[in-house]
């Protein structure tokens, strides 16, 4: 939201981008907060910084303030969070991502590998990103944090470092899921009774992500409380790639966080059309500010011409647009399942996007 921050950061990736033009270009992305603002002009620096980045990066990674300040407040009982303390956090979820780069994997999950399976085209590349587990240090050491437990809690709004909702009533083109967990020597004992090394056993196992995916995309029947995450029609089935990468997590023990020490940890890309919410949050607030020509002045006096933020306003529209499209084409394919399928349910569509409108938009099967 910051002019100087956003202005210089699209200045480099444009360097980057002419210098590397090869490489898979990644950008952690933070939004400002719905609703505390340090920054009046934050809508327009907001949406000039995505249209000037639309086409030269590969990956943008979603996280906003506010998500982060409620997680430290709401998971780490941090009663007036600081923004090292939002810092630590949102250097884990990037440790997180780029760690298959550095220490040795079961399944790799590199850069391009990131970007090639959570990006099906090029308007749907701003996934959303979630931590886990995420507790106090006086919590943590009571609790055992498990696979199946994290991979359930990385799918939970609450985790997630981007203020949405609904995720659940919306749909997921794709996720990466990466886990971490130092690796132990099994052994095995000889003839005189001693044990010798055996090989490596992980500490996080394929099988239990597989199993602790499969559970959430399908949950048993008697968990009536347990609502299923749902991908796009066409990617029933698959839709997640997962790395496993064989070293433990580090939590910075800096005075102050009290994030507690793990053995196992998760990251999720998830690529969801909820996603939409936040670019709507700033499209409305950008058009309160520019209906009334508010602030355009400063701009066009510093050498700026008023058709860019037109162009700027049209291409975040586009991406709002894109998804939108995306939800509607997704319910109608659902739809027509369900009446073929003769359960009686409809497909119920919620929530629009118009030009000051609501970004809550969902897809939820409903009984007739």
């Amino acid at each position: 939201g910051g002019g100087t921050g956003s202005g210089v950061a699209v200045e480099v990736l444009h360097d980057m981008r002419d210098q590397f033009a090869k490489k898979t270009i990644f950008e952690p992305v933070i939004y400002p907060s719905q609703n505390y603002s340090s920054c009046i002009v934050e809508p327009y620096n907001c949406l000039f910084a995505t249209h000037f980045t639309r086409d030269i990066v590969d990956l943008s990674i979603m996280l906003d303030n506010e998500a982060a300040y409620n997680i430290c407040s709401n998971k780490l009982g941090i009663k007036s969070p600081h923004f090292s303390h939002v810092n630590h956090i949102i250097a884990q979820c990037i440790s997180g991502v780029t760690s298959p780069l550095r220490y040795e994997t079961q399944l790799n999950a590199t850069l391009n590998e990131i970007h090639g399976n959570i990006v099906p085209t090029q308007p749907f590349r701003y996934p959303l990103l979630s931590l886990a587990p995420i507790r106090n240090e006086t919590r943590g050491s009571h609790e055992a944090f498990g696979t199946e437990e994290i991979v359930k809690e990385l799918f939970d709004v609450k985790n997630c470092l981007c203020d949405c909702i609904k995720l659940n009533s919306n749909r997921y083109l794709a996720a990466v899921l990466i886990m971490r967990g130092a690796s132990a020597p099994s052994s095995e004992a000889t003839a005189g009774g001693t044990r010798k090394p055996r090989d490596v056993e992980a500490a996080v196992s394929v099988n239990e992500v597989l199993t602790a995916v499969n559970e959430l995309k399908n949950p048993p029947k008697n968990k009536t409380h347990v609502r299923a995450i749902k991908f796009v029609p066409w990617m029933e089935g698959s839709g997640i790639k997962i790395g496993i990468v064989n070293a433990k997590p580090v939590i910075p023990r800096t005075k102050g966080f009290p994030m507690a020490d793990t053995d196992k940890q998760g990251i999720l890309l998830g690529n969801n059309t909820a996603v939409r919410q936040v670019f709507v949050r700033q499209y409305v607030r950008f058009l309160k500010l520019y209906y009334h020509k508010a602030y355009v002045w400063q701009f066009i006096g510093a050498n700026g011409d008023d058709d860019t933020f037109i162009e700027a306003k049209e291409s975040f529209r586009d991406i709002i647009d894109a998804y939108e499209t995306l939800l509607r084409g997704c319910a109608d394919i659902e739809q027509e399942r369900l009446t073929k399928s003769g359960t009686g349910n409809t497909m119920r569509l919620w929530g629009r996007t118009e030009r000051v409108g609501t970004a809550r938009m969902g897809a939820n099967a409903a009984h007739s």
